[in-house]
């Protein structure tokens, strides 16, 4: 590609083909302070066009600011023009990765240019061991299938993936649905946000239920539960999470789910003082249950036991209330 400067000349906005993205690697970018900008300076840098043989111009860098005074009803801006034959196609989408590499890109646009390198003849080695790592991405094969996948999702999941600020970690759990079920499961993250964690937790869940009971994840999400949960727009949204997580929880877990609310109800009818901490065995996998009791001076000790040995001396001579817990198993 030639080194050398070139100058700038002013093009007609309407001679630039904007459906034209072959170059785009830029995914929901916020334009706001480029029109502050254009209104208030001007144009700072010239877009970088490609004249096609049709004479129409193609953006090779500067989507974001072509987008901006188009928005503006700007005529005309100016522009550095490589014709046919002075920059070919790979050379043109290096020139535009280069350019977006001076800021922190985001995985769709990281899976957008990955795509494009290999598409315009880049090999997968080269691709993983040279440009991964400028995208901040570990250097193996997996990596690179994982990233490039995320530019197959459905729109709107793109957009929350970026919006959310999901990892690669989170973000591939979407590839694990079919389309079906990511189409099914995106009102549903649209409305309630509910962070990287949380997104983890209900996509495995979702998949262990239609696993293991022959049923669609959107089957799933269809019922009737769910859908009151979406459907309620006065309940705060953390409630709202987490009445999903408990009832997506209780079909993944019935039985755990039923000891851990039979463990609840009982330790609350012991109305235990905030200093004794009542645990049960964890996950409910083994017998011993666990009580600790804080105490600074030896009254408030005298305090605490004396409620033990009540409660203990207030139980039914035969009953066992810890084993009625385990009996759920």
């Amino acid at each position: 590609m030639e080194r050398t400067m070139r100058r700038s000349k002013m093009i007609p906005l309407g001679e630039i083909d904007r459906e034209d993205t072959t170059f785009l690697i830029t995914f929901l970018p916020d334009v706001e302070p480029l029109l502050a900008s254009l209104k208030l300076v001007g144009l700072v840098e010239p877009l970088i066009l490609r004249k096609r043989g049709d004479g129409r111009y193609q953006i090779v860098c500067g989507f974001k600011r072509a987008e901006a005074m188009w928005h503006l009803a700007i005529a005309e801006t100016q522009a550095v023009v490589y014709h046919q034959g002075e920059l070919d196609d790979l050379q043109a989408l290096l020139l535009t990765i280069g350019h977006n590499l001076t800021r922190r890109l985001n995985l769709v646009e990281k899976a957008h240019a990955l795509r494009k390198l290999l598409d315009f003849g880049i090999p997968e080695r080269e691709v993983i061991d040279r440009y991964l790592p400028l995208f901040a991405l570990q250097s193996n094969v997996r990596i690179l299938k994982q990233v490039i996948a995320l530019a197959g999702l459905p729109l709107g999941l793109q957009e929350l993936l970026v919006w959310e600020g999901l990892s690669l970690s989170a973000s591939i759990h979407f590839l694990q649905l079919d389309r079906e079920a990511q189409g099914a499961i995106l009102p549903l993250l649209e409305a309630l946000r509910p962070g990287e964690n949380r997104v983890k937790e209900i996509i495995t869940f979702l998949r262990e239920i239609s696993l293991r009971d022959g049923v669609s994840v959107s089957s799933v999400l269809a019922g009737e539960e769910i859908g009151k949960i979406l459907a309620d727009q006065e309940t705060p949204r953390p409630q709202r999470i987490e009445r999903l997580r408990k009832i997506i929880k209780t079909m993944r877990f019935p039985l755990f789910t039923e000891m851990e609310e039979k463990f609840a109800q009982y330790k609350r009818s012991l109305s235990l003082p905030p200093q004794i901490s009542f645990h049960p065995p964890p996950f409910f996998e083994g017998e011993e249950f666990r009580m600790e009791l804080r105490f600074k001076d030896f009254a408030t000790f005298k305090k605490l036991t004396a409620k033990l040995r009540q409660i203990a001396e207030g139980e039914e001579k035969d009953r066992d209330p810890l084993r009625e817990i385990g009996h759920s198993r």
